[in-house]
């Protein structure tokens, strides 16, 4: 019994569904057949007319001067006070002017809790040396490298190297000993790993 209920529901739906095949395939072909000679003409509709309203210009001598516009404002900084050195032998007008001075002067502002201290060394001779020793062999070490034999990461390391030693060189100008041997041994380091 479930069986042939089964087969005429199948049944049903193969002769709708090849039903509504003809009739998408009798709606494909079927084509509106018309005449463009039959049907009234189009005309586009004509433009409106354009009101062109006359400006009158004022009557002024040629030789009238604008009305001046707006006047730029120049903010000058302040200039800076003026330190007067005081002679050798007036002891207490120097004195004075200590006193005055710093009870004008602003206290001075402590660095902030992110800040570093400048780093010094009290081996001044000896700092210095350690840091020549480091951007000598880190160039060395570059000298002895084909730069344009490098592959993308490696030649980035190099260019890294190299402004590492010219940071260190800038820094060991301004007697920067701490950072400059922090840069050399940057410098030194990636260039030791490039020559490996």
């Amino acid at each position: 019994m479930h069986n042939e209920a089964m087969t005429r529901h199948v049944t049903g739906l193969a002769l709708a569904m090849a039903a509504a095949a003809a009739l998408a395939t009798a709606c494909a072909t079927a084509q509106a057949k018309i005449d463009p000679a039959a049907g009234p003409a189009l005309a586009p509709p004509a433009p409106p007319p354009r009101a062109v309203e006359p400006v009158e210009l004022p009557q002024g001598t040629p030789d009238a001067e604008p009305e001046p516009g707006p006047v730029p404002v120049v903010i000058k900084p302040a200039p800076r006070p003026t330190v007067s050195r005081p002679d050798r032998n007036s002891g207490k007008a120097a004195e004075k002017a200590d006193q005055a001075g710093a009870a004008a002067a602003p206290p001075p502002v402590a660095p902030g809790p992110g800040a570093a201290p400048l780093q010094t060394t009290a081996n001044v001779m000896e700092a210095e040396r350690t840091v020549r020793a480091l951007m000598a062999r880190a160039a060395h070490d570059l000298d002895r490298t084909d730069a344009r034999a490098l592959s993308g990461d490696r030649r980035m390391q190099y260019d890294t190297a190299r402004r590492f030693l010219q940071q260190a060189g800038d820094a060991l100008e301004v007697k920067n000993y701490v950072f400059a041997e922090q840069l050399a041994d940057k410098a030194a380091t990636l260039a030791a790993a490039l020559v490996k």
